[in-house]
């Protein structure tokens, strides 16, 4: 059994993806952005110490947690639309 490309189900999920991939970069921003708001750099009078360390540590992690998400998303996306050009060339292919 031949199964046909889905090219509507891939358009629609390419746009999820980018939807995704832009709320994941404003996600990012804003995190950065209160960050440096609330505490200033890592060496200002609004908190030092190991605590500090602690949170600076952590924060790290989670922003690369989310960039690694965001790439990943970016990935699947880019996976997608080759699928989607080689589907379209195997079609003209066919018909020709």
């Amino acid at each position: 059994m031949s199964r046909e490309y889905d090219f509507a189900a891939a358009d629609r999920i390419s746009r999820e993806l980018s939807r995704l991939i832009a709320k994941l970069d404003w996600f990012i921003w804003l995190r950065t952005t209160r960050r440096k708001a609330l505490l200033g750099t890592p060496h200002s009078d609004n908190w030092q110490g190991a605590k500090r360390r602690e949170f600076e540590k952590e924060y790290a992690r989670q922003q690369a947690a989310f960039a690694h998400l965001r790439e990943t998303a970016s990935t699947l996306q880019a996976s997608i639309s080759s699928a989607t050009e080689a589907a379209h060339a195997a079609q003209k292919k066919h018909e020709g």
